[in-house]
């Protein structure tokens, strides 16, 4: 459990230090072991298990079935077949549920993500469960809609027998131009389950060489810094079609976070051969063109707008821009300042949005749309020698040695040398038996620095060298991650293997899916924050609403009316980017008497957008009529529903005039 693992850590270096600093230490070390023994009984229960799309998809017939509050619909099918199901949460309130605005919960795009279908799910059942005031604004003001898995075709490949990380879709493609449609995949070689890596040594083709830091990570050398490459990178498999190329024509499909209409990109690898030529894709997008109320977006996938707030920067070939107007700048950063302090969710990586399905939200769409991955890499804190924090393990001891001349051990910077001194003391005091298992047997470099302390063996480390990416590298900083906290599981270590085309070869790398989903126990925690941010955007949403009109009487007849629309939500009605633009749906407001009566303004006006907090939005008409002739005022609007005034020409103040 990661968790206790942490905790784990935490003691270990708890240990380490107390043969420094002594008693103070010693009860901190007392006050962790009771903590661990009771989380004994969380650590006993039974892990969670990702579910199957079939599981998903009766988890969502069990709450439509069981709640007054779902409603399911099927929204469009996977190239498979399978179906892909929106839910609609909604209480009974004062506005018909018909005529409220919405917020849609999007996941599973990306068909590796099954975190984000989960989290989804776990929403929906922790609100209809909940009798709480707080979701009043949610489900009796407005209403919620979840689509948890968009891409259940890709979802189902992490539950086949031999697992490869897959994102996109199955529609099949000759990514080779042979005239054969994917016959060169990937194969199981080495029969542990997993599809990792090969390394090939062949100085004809070779990109890559071992990271001299950590060996068991690679980096593409600099030739002006006298590295040269050693051997080329290969998915695991065979050369199927005989053509010199390894696993170049697998699978086809399509990146589903590609295949939107904005930044799209002609000819992109994986964006499929025409904007929306994916059922998948089209279905959302047309769930979302048809239903106009959604006010506010949220997707749970790869791409991140929340830990970190976009700036504006450049368009693309076509003149799209690439990331926010400049006027939607602020709302992004007080947004993502909200969702840090409700999840604490920070370091996540930034993938081009170009073509995704958020891009096309926010700029085309035209709503405020946020995206997350819900999860990153945890920060690994460690304990320097006066008890301060760091991240990471990159600082050196005030008793440790750095050399140039030392070998690489593969457990951080600690030297071959060290682990060779350790290893013979541990013999010499009877802890390892010194046989052939006992010395390929690789601790951690938090066990070998508590255990060389304890042996009182100097540590002597490896110079980092300048320019090397060890301390900086995010694979470093996974790799660290999957040592200390995930026992080595995320990685497997390279090992030789006799390829039948390629010969004497190594097979090893990441474990598939390891960097993109956490520990199962973990969702409960991410779900809690997530319904806190939830909640929070709901009470943000716009409140559309006419002004009491103001009449003032002129004389000869002539008459001066003057109403506003009104927002007294936080959010805008739509994004800057959707006002200059124009691609979203305006509002309209009509003024209902003959046209023969308006001697000045419009009869009807469009509005693209309304920012938040107050903001009013004034239209003056000058009338000619008599004294109590009606007149009828009205703001149409697909989101926020139609509103009609319905008064008289006589003098009356109104509100705000």
């Amino acid at each position: 459990m990661e968790l206790v693992q942490i905790w784990l850590y935490t003691v270990r270096r708890a240990i380490y230090l107390t043969l420094r600093k002594g008693l103070t230490q010693m009860i901190t070390i007392c006050l962790l072991s009771a903590m661990i023994f009771s989380m004994q009984e969380v650590e006993s229960q039974p892990e969670r298990e990702w579910r199957t799309p079939n599981e998903i998809s009766s988890q969502i017939t069990h709450l439509s079935e069981s709640y007054e509050a779902v409603t399911t619909t099927i929204i469009g099918y996977s190239g498979n077949g399978l179906p892909i199901q929106c839910m609609q949460i909604a209480r009974v309130g004062d506005i018909p549920v018909d005529e409220r605005s919405a917020i849609l919960l999007v996941a599973g795009i990306d068909g590796d993500h099954l975190l984000g279908t989960e989290v989804a799910l776990d929403i929906v059942t922790s609100v209809l469960a909940a009798d709480s005031e707080k979701f009043e604004p949610l489900l009796e003001t407005h209403k919620l809609y979840v689509i948890p898995q968009v891409n259940p075709d890709a979802a189902s490949y992490y539950f086949n027998p031999v697992q490869t990380q897959r994102r996109r879709n199955v529609t099949p493609a000759d990514n080779d131009h042979d005239g054969v449609i994917d016959e060169d995949g990937t194969e199981d070689l080495n029969g542990d389950g997993l599809i990792t890596m090969m390394r090939v040594p062949d100085l004809e083709k070779a990109t890559h060489l071992a990271n001299p830091d950590l060996p068991r990570l690679n980096i593409t050398p600099k030739p002006l810094e006298g590295k040269v490459a050693s051997f080329v990178l290969y998915s695991e498999g065979i050369d199927n079609d005989g053509d010199g190329d390894y696993n170049e024509d697998g699978l086809g499909g399509v990146d589903l976070n590609k295949n939107f209409m904005h930044g799209y990109q002609f000819h992109g690898d994986g964006a499929g051969h025409w904007q929306l030529s994916e059922s998948e894709s089209k279905a959302l997008a047309d769930f979302v063109l048809t239903h106009q109320e959604i006010a506010a977006i949220i997707v749970y996938g790869q791409h991140d707008t929340l830990s970190k707030p976009f700036v504006e920067n450049g368009k693309d070939k076509a003149g799209a821009p690439q990331k926010l107007a400049e006027d939607d700048v602020e709302m992004y950063k007080i947004i993502s300042e909200k969702f840090v302090e409700l999840t604490e969710l920070k370091e996540v990586e930034q993938p081009n949005w170009d073509g995704s399905f958020i891009a096309w939200a926010y700029a085309q769409y035209g709503v405020p749309s946020f995206s997350t991955p819900l999860w990153s890499r945890p920060i690994i804190e460690d304990t320097n020698q006066d008890g301060k924090e760091t991240k990471g393990s990159d600082e050196l001891s005030e008793d440790t040695t750095e050399e140039t001349d030392l070998t690489p051990s593969g457990v951080g910077d600690i030297s071959q040398e060290t682990m060779d001194e350790l290893f013979q003391a541990a013999v010499a005091a009877g802890y390892i038996d010194g046989g052939e298992a006992s010395s390929e047997m690789t601790p951690t470099v938090e066990e070998a620095e508590m255990y060389c302390k304890m042996m009182g063996i100097d540590i002597r480390r490896v110079q980092s060298k300048k320019g090397s990416n060890k301390a900086s590298s995010a694979d470093a900083k996974w790799l660290e991650y999957s040592d200390a906290v995930r026992e080595g599981t995320g990685f497997v270590d390279w090992t030789p293997f006799e390829h039948p085309q390629l010969g004497q070869i190594e097979i090893g790398g990441w474990v598939p899916y390891f960097k993109t989903l956490p520990p199962t126990n973990a969702i409960d925690a991410i779900t809690e924050k997530q319904v806190s941010f939830l909640v929070d955007t709901a009470s943000r949403l716009p409140k559309v609403r006419l002004s009491t009109p103001s009449i003032e009487k002129l004389g000869n007849g002539l008459w001066e009316v003057k109403v506003a629309v009104i927002n007294d939500g936080w959010f805008p009605t739509g994004t800057a980017m959707a006002k200059k633009n124009k691609r979203a749906r305006p509002f309209v407001v009509r003024l209902g008497v003959p046209n023969k009566s308006i001697v000045s303004g419009r009869k009807v006006n469009l509005i693209w957008a309304l920012d938040g907090k107050g903001t009013r939005q004034w239209y003056k008409w000058i009338l000619q009529g008599n004294q109590n002739e009606k007149i009828d005022l009205t703001l149409y609007s697909e989101k926020f529903g139609t509103k009609t005034i319905s008064t008289v020409l006589k003098e009356t103040k109104g509100d705000g005039a």
